[in-house]
């Protein structure tokens, strides 16, 4: 194939205005899409935690943390559905309109529940809105409280109603966007085109950019004007990048405009006849990163419950919103990831760069090192409560293992997944790595108050980095496994 039709090994140097314009815009909706997204895990145990005079729905940490450990296992495993809807029935464009239009709807519905009572108030229910802000049991739930009058019964399952639903919304339009959007960013690239690992860098920093974003501009919003126009933010972010790729997109596809498109250099023989090895080294791959993920997952549930109720967060008179730790998380990302690059960049030339088993191993030893730094602050503290540095190193450690792993795992799926099941493929690695791994931190966090905080992080962080052990000890089967169907297992970075 021609160099004028594939552009090779150009990563050193692009910039993100030399990528085609069609991968800039997924890169600008991926960045859009995640700021709401990540606004959302930010605030999510916080809202359903907090009292009912701060707005809250008063749940019990264990029901908020089981809530959002399931709300996040779905929106990272049931992209594989959405995969697979998109490839076979809608096509990539449709689905992303589809999807983008669920999760801006449902983010305006998770407004409705803070609203409501004002609506109904300016309709002149006043009674029945005065009788539900007494309510001092938990809202959002399907039993009504006893003593109610039925305006105000009606009023309370009105509330549950719009918040359950837009909690249904919000998972099934990310099934749809999740693994699609990542499918048709390296559909916009030719054949072997090298580019390609550097628009998939640009796109998970534009992920970080938005997670960085998100925990700076909720956090503020809802201290300052409360929940429901935290969640409008999100809302707003969805909205502007959905109307932006209506317009813009059409034309922008290189493909084929049917419901498959698939690279043409990736429909060989030998990687079909190779598919099963290929299945079983990402599972392995995506059993690694799972250990990865139930301890990060941890910054939206226990790390945060823990922060906000047990952790100064003061810098002189001002408290730092909890939310913001979040933020933390985001910013090391980004910090890290050009870091890395140059890091492998450099090794490359020398014939040195690790492949990615290695950079998995050293992702979940810095996964381990974040989570023990966390046990070390978590331990009984006599007198003042511990202060909030400590705990930001620890986000800050445990993120930058991350950059480490996922940089390199959207290639290496793209690559191995079967042609015809690309988007189904990235949706299962989702499930089986983010959503599997979300809903376990959340299922898990309900032992952190009867073990302690302390031990909690301690025995996390003892697991992960038995995984980096195990990493490096199936490097040579897997390496043997992976020649044998044709595979690599190392990216050359800047060649």
């Amino acid at each position: 194939m021609s160099t004028e039709t594939v552009p090779r090994r150009r990563e050193a140097s692009a910039l993100p205005w030399e990528l085609p314009p069609a991968a800039q815009l997924a890169i600008a909706f991926e960045l859009c899409e995640r700021f709401g997204f990540y606004s959302l895990l930010s605030l999510l145990a916080l809202f359903l935690s907090a009292d009912r005079d701060a707005g809250g729905f008063a749940w019990d940490r264990t029901s908020a943390l089981a809530l959002l450990g399931v709300y996040s296992g779905l929106m990272y495993a049931l992209p594989v559905v959405g995969g697979s809807v998109a490839d076979r029935l809608l096509g990539h464009r449709r689905a992303l309109i589809v999807g983008g239009s669920m999760m801006c709807a449902g983010y305006v519905l998770l407004m409705s529940p803070a609203l409501l009572p004002r609506l109904l108030e300016a309709l002149g229910q006043h009674a029945a809105t005065a009788q539900l802000a007494a309510i001092t049991a938990p809202l959002g739930t399907w039993h009504v409280p006893a003593g109610l009058t039925p305006e105000a019964g009606r009023l309370y399952l009105a509330v549950s109603a719009a918040f359950w639903t837009a909690i249904v919304v919000l998972i099934a339009g990310n099934a749809l966007f999740k693994s699609t959007l990542v499918v048709v960013l390296g559909d916009s690239f030719e054949g072997d085109d090298g580019l390609r690992e550097t628009a998939y860098a640009y796109y998970y920093t534009a992920i970080n950019v938005g997670g960085l974003i998100a925990g700076f501009v909720a956090g503020a919003v809802a201290v300052n004007f409360g929940w429901a126009a935290a969640f409008g933010t999100s809302a707003l972010a969805v909205g502007a990048a959905l109307t932006a790729y209506i317009v813009l997109s059409r034309g922008l596809q290189r493909r084929q405009p049917g419901v498959h498109a698939a690279s043409p250099a990736r429909l060989t023989a030998p990687q079909e006849r190779g598919a099963g090895k290929r299945l079983f080294i990402l599972a392995v791959f995506a059993a690694l990163l799972l250990i990865y993920s139930i301890g990060s997952f941890q910054l939206y549930g226990v790390m945060s419950l823990f922060l906000e109720h047990n952790i100064d967060r003061r810098v002189g008179s001002f408290e730092i919103p909890t939310e913001w730790f979040t933020s933390v998380d985001s910013a090391a990302l980004i910090l890290a990831a050009p870091a890395f690059a140059a890091l492998w960049t450099w090794l490359a030339r020398r014939g040195r760069e690790p492949d990615i088993l290695h950079k998995y191993a050293i992702a979940l030893l810095l996964g381990a090192i974040g989570l023990l730094l966390f046990a070390a602050v978590a331990r009984p503290h006599p007198g003042a409560a511990p202060g909030w540095i400590l705990p930001a190193v620890g986000i800050t450690v445990q993120a930058t293992g991350e950059v480490a792993a996922w940089t390199a795992s959207y290639g290496l799926v793209y690559r191995l997944a079967p042609s015809r099941w690309t988007a189904a493929v990235m949706g299962a690695f989702y499930a089986s790595t983010l959503g599997l791994g979300a809903y376990l931190a959340g299922w898990f966090g309900r032992f952190a108050q009867p073990w302690g905080e302390g031990r909690y992080f301690l025995l996390l962080g003892v697991v992960t980095a038995g995984a980096a052990v195990v990493a490096l000890l199936i490097g040579a089967p897997l390496r043997r496994l992976a020649a044998s169907s044709g595979a690599a297992l190392r990216v050359r970075t800047g060649q």
